[in-house]
């Protein structure tokens, strides 16, 4: 790789990693469920998760090893400066997933571990936002600050997505969309490192999804939701700094003359992330604490609704889809930032608050179809006393004419 000119082989080095990533995924997750189901390192289901049955939650082991082992052999640190520090914090977050998989972990620490992983990418790798690009007016502010945002912001998404992986397909099948996106934005604009980083995760992605898909076989558990989360984190600032109107690309000079790859980037990762700041302002509001847990992530809510998991999955990346189609749409027509941003935020709102309105519906009818049953269940017992007795009177009153009716004949 050291010889080789990218730009002549590029599309084929992404399509190579993306499969090579794919294959391994797909190789290693079935050593990975049986050795889990020897040593019963299972998820045992509970009040909260919808699967009935044990099942292994290592599947981020396969994500991460693909992941790495692809890269490094394809020798991205050539094309993506500061990759040291992008695989040192990966690293750290794929212990501290693989701890809490095996034994459960404090919240607080494991939120501690991405603190650490954002700071090391921010200040190491400058990975950062330095502004709010048009927000509200706001365009730069001071590196300090924009320190101090960064590293909140990374360590929010990537809880976020820990947070989503609540039901089978779904934290992948957003990630999916995702790093595939970015990965094909990347490789528009000649950013060669950060395309290499986003197909090979998307290959992993598809390689673990195979297993994934309810009834799911293993789950990613916090050792995939965190490195995803990381990397989406991490490629996301990575696409507001580099992608603006100084592209080279002309299609890409043409939709993002407006230097709209924030309010992108928002629509990209929106799902976990609103659904995560919701859930997060719900539970302080009510005295909880934010890692409380409970039922009201959006997941929660359409199954609620009646959706099934693949339903829940497909319907939530659809809507993912939508918020990407609909902002590039907006961006492309150079309308303001905050305009942008801000009909994104409603938008999501919007979705939110119709769904809960129909789960609210729905588990007040069941909660009243419920009542019904115990209460005919009640009053079963009493309604066959009734009709046992009316049984015995009509039986008294037949018994009692028949006597009336022979003793007439016997006069006659």
């Amino acid at each position: 790789m050291l010889h080789l000119d990218i730009k002549d082989y590029a599309m084929w080095i992404y399509l190579g990693m993306f499969l090579l990533a794919s294959a391994i995924t797909l190789y290693a997750i079935p050593s990975i469920i049986l050795v889990s189901k020897k040593k019963r390192l299972l998820d045992k289901p509970d009040h909260r998760k919808k699967h009935k049955n044990v099942t292994p939650n290592l599947g981020g082991v396969a994500i991460f090893s693909a992941f790495v082992f692809v890269v490094c052999l394809f020798n991205i640190g050539n094309y993506l400066s500061a990759w040291e520090y992008i695989l040192g914090s990966t690293f750290l977050l794929f212990v501290t997933g693989l701890k809490d998989d095996l034994v459960a972990l404090d919240p607080y620490k494991k939120f501690g571990a991405q603190f650490i992983a954002a700071l090391i990418i921010v200040l190491l790798a400058d990975i950062r936002l330095n502004g709010l690009h048009g927000f509200f007016g706001i365009q730069e502010y001071p590196y300090i600050l924009s320190i101090v945002l960064s590293v909140i912001g990374v360590a929010f998404v990537t809880n976020a997505f820990n947070l989503i992986d609540g039901v089978d397909g779904l934290a992948g099948g957003i990630s999916l969309l995702i790093f595939s996106f970015y990965g094909i934005i990347f490789a528009m604009n000649h950013d060669y490192g950060l395309a290499m980083a986003s197909f090979t995760l998307t290959g992993t992605i598809v390689g673990f999804l195979r297993y994934n898909i309810n009834p799911a076989k293993i789950f990613m558990g916090d050792t995939g939701s965190l490195i995803l989360g990381f990397m989406a984190a991490a490629l996301s600032i990575a696409f507001v700094q580099r992608i603006n109107n100084h592209s080279e690309n002309s299609v890409l000079r043409y939709v993002f003359a407006s230097d709209g790859s924030l309010a992108v980037a928002l629509a990209a990762i929106i799902v976990p992330v609103y659904d995560t700041f919701r859930v997060f302002t719900l539970r302080i509001l009510k005295g909880f604490s934010p890692f409380h847990p409970d039922r009201t992530h959006i997941h929660h809510v359409l199954l609620d609704c009646g959706f099934n998991p693949n339903q829940v999955s497909l319907t939530l990346s659809c809507v993912t889809l939508f918020f990407i189609a609909g902002t590039l749409s907006m961006v492309s027509l150079q309308i303001p930032n905050t305009v942008v941003i801000l009909s994104i935020i409603a938008c999501a709102s919007g979705l939110i608050l119709i769904a809960t309105k129909v789960r609210n519906k729905k588990v007040a009818a069941r909660k009243l179809l419920r009542k019904r049953q115990e209460e005919a269940k009640l009053l079963s017992p009493l309604y066959d006393d009734y009709l046992n007795s009316l049984l015995q009177k009509t039986s008294d009153e037949l018994i009692t004419n028949s006597e009336g009716t022979t003793a007439y004949l016997k006069k006659r």
